[in-house]
C-alpha cells in the first residue's frame, strides 16, 4: 500500500504550535520527511526539542497545527475522528516508554490488545504479535 515510489510515510511541512501562559511556542517547524518501507528512522535530540510531540503527531494521538502526514497512501491529517481511530487501530503500533500497559495482562496480551478489542482471531493475533 505504499506510494508509487515505495514511500510508506510522507510528512510535509509539519508544524505544531502551543500557547502557554499567553506565549506561542513553536515546537515543530516545517518538518518534511519520507520513510520508505523497510527503512529505519531514529528521532534523537535534547530534552524539550520536540521528539515526543513529533511522535504523538506522527502517531495521530495529536494533530499538527499545519502540514500533512500520509501513511500508506492515506492522508491521516484529513481523517475525521472515527475514521482516524479505526486507521490508528489497524495500522499504527505503539511501544510506550512508560505506563500504558495493562498490568493484569501479559506483555504478549498487551501487544495483542488492539486486535483483541476489535475481536480479531486470537491465534492469528498471537502469531502476528510474536513476529
Amino acid at each position: 500500500m505504499a506510494g508509487d515510489n515505495g514511500t510508506m510515510i510522507r510528512i510535509e511541512k509539519l508544524h505544531k504550535k502551543f500557547v502557554h501562559k499567553g506565549k506561542r511556542i513553536d515546537v515543530l517547524n516545517g518538518i518534511t520527511l519520507q520513510i520508505k518501507r523497510g527503512e529505519m528512522c531514529a528521532i534523537v535530540g535534547k530534552s524539550g526539542a520536540g521528539k515526543s510531540t513529533f511522535l504523538h503527531v506522527l502517531g495521530t494521538l495529536d494533530v499538527p497545527s499545519t502540514g500533512s502526514i500520509v501513511i500508506n497512501g492515506v492522508d491521516v491529517t484529513r481523517l475525521k475522528d472515527r475514521s482516524l481511530a479505526q486507521f490508528r487501530n489497524r495500522t499504527i503500533g505503539f511501544v510506550f516508554q512508560f505506563h500504558h500497559l495493562l498490568p493484569e495482562f501479559t506483555a504478549l496480551e498487551n501487544t495483542m490488545m488492539p486486535g483483541l478489542i476489535r475481536r480479531g482471531n486470537r491465534e492469528e493475533l498471537e502469531h502476528e504479535a510474536v513476529q
